[in-house]
């Protein structure tokens, strides 16, 4: 297997462009009068687990650079450098859109006495705040506190797992974490297809009720590590990831097999253990479908839509597209097409214009904010290296991430 084979990680911004447009357009038959009722209803509930996407995506790629560390018995990424990125990443572009949310003409109520909490990313441990300022920001707390939880998960890997033995307690400590995260979720809802109500409403929308997704994405980030040096290519998870276009359709029967289960439309992280495990299942397939390496299947129809020029460029500003769709949305149900017109034409024209929408202010927070923030970043952190600087040492090297992103791969997330 040749080194670039080994290294190259692409077509993740075109999966990311999918699970945002995803969420777009559930939002959009939501706010349309779609989704609640009609023949297409329960299909459309299901949009919304893009953010489950997003949530494998994140394990994964962020898991990746440890799990690689881990394997080698090397020095772990610095948690300093790593804190620092996934910051950079997630707060600024947030707290503009928060920000416009709030001073524009949505009049969001984020100055007041939980003003901390929305720019704080914590509103989703307060019942009163979980859909309060940028609504869809929900997922941005659960995904800070999996960043924050990550670097001590690697160190114990890293101290518990010798070399011979690394993969084994790795993947039992995921997968102990993930099952106990579904247990927890069981045992709350008393059923199989029981949604949250009354109950566990506040656990399951934070990293506890939600891990087992996360967990799914970090097992494929040591598969991954181990596929690169040569191991574990027999394995059946390693032959399945070499057949994406299997891979996509076992994900769509994954993703069919959670709708006559959903109970309504809830909301994501309220759905029934069945519906969770579909989900999340889907979700892992279709990242399987990208992080298994080898030239085998490179051809295929997914690999080939997923890394076109557009599905990567879409991906490439995905975040400010989930940030911004929803401010879109709002705007134009009430300015440009205030009645709630369900028709096929109008819908399709509030899809378009929410899309058209959300692309440009997704660019603009990517071209005029996150880029210029993550250079600025790099530039600091340039500077720290250099011979004589103080703090050079303070960050070991980040080969894992940096070959990453050496390969043209944004290494988070964004939901």
């Amino acid at each position: 297997m040749s080194s670039d084979t080994r290294t190259k990680l692409d077509g993740f911004d075109g999966l990311r462009a999918l699970a945002a447009l995803t969420v777009l357009t559930y939002h959009v038959a939501l706010s349309r009068g779609y989704s609640p009722a009609g023949s297409l209803a329960p299909l459309l509930w299901e949009l919304k687990g893009g953010v489950a996407i997003f949530f494998v995506i994140s394990g994964a790629l962020l898991y990746l650079p440890f799990a690689r560390a881990v394997r080698d018995g090397r020095d772990l990424p610095g948690w300093r450098a790593y804190a620092l990125r996934r910051s950079v990443r997630i707060l600024p572009a947030y707290w503009v859109a928060l920000t416009v949310l709030a001073v524009g003409p949505f009049g969001a109520d984020v100055f007041g006495p939980d003003a901390g909490t929305y720019y704080g990313l914590s509103q989703i441990y307060h019942p009163q705040t979980l859909f309060g300022g940028l609504g869809v920001a929900w997922s941005l707390c659960v995904e800070v506190t999996f960043y924050a939880l990550l670097p001590v998960f690697a160190w114990l890997m890293a101290r518990g797992a010798p070399r011979s033995r690394g993969v084994r307690v790795q993947l039992t400590w995921v997968a102990i974490a993930g099952v106990a995260s579904l247990a927890m979720r069981g045992a709350l809802a008393g059923s199989l297809t029981g949604a949250f109500h009354d109950r566990g409403e506040t656990l399951m929308v934070s990293l506890p009720g939600l891990f087992d997704w996360f967990a799914i994405g970090m097992a494929l980030a040591v598969l991954r590590a181990e596929l690169e040096v040569g191991r574990a290519s027999r394995s059946a998870v390693g032959v399945l990831g070499r057949r994406p276009g299997l891979c996509v359709a076992l994900a769509f029967a994954a993703f069919m097999a959670g709708v006559p289960v959903q109970n309504g439309d809830v909301f994501l992280a309220w759905y029934g253990l069945a519906t969770h495990i579909a989900i999340g299942l889907g979700s892992g397939l279709l990242v399987l479908a990208l992080i298994t390496p080898g030239e085998r299947g490179a051809a295929s129809w997914p690999l080939r839509v997923l890394r076109s020029p557009v599905a990567a460029w879409v991906g490439m500003v995905s975040y400010g597209i989930y940030l911004w769709h929803f401010p879109v949305l709002m705007l134009i149900d009430k300015v440009w097409i205030p009645t709630r017109s369900s028709t096929v034409v109008t819908v399709a024209l509030v899809w378009t214009g929410v899309t058209a929408g959300a692309l440009v202010l997704g660019a603009a927070s990517f071209y005029l904010v996150e880029r210029p923030a993550r250079g600025l970043l790099r530039r600091l952190q340039s500077r720290s290296r250099m011979p004589g600087r103080p703090g050079q040492n303070d960050e070991t090297v980040q080969p894992g991430l940096d070959s990453l992103n050496s390969a043209g791969v944004a290494v988070d997330h964004l939901a």
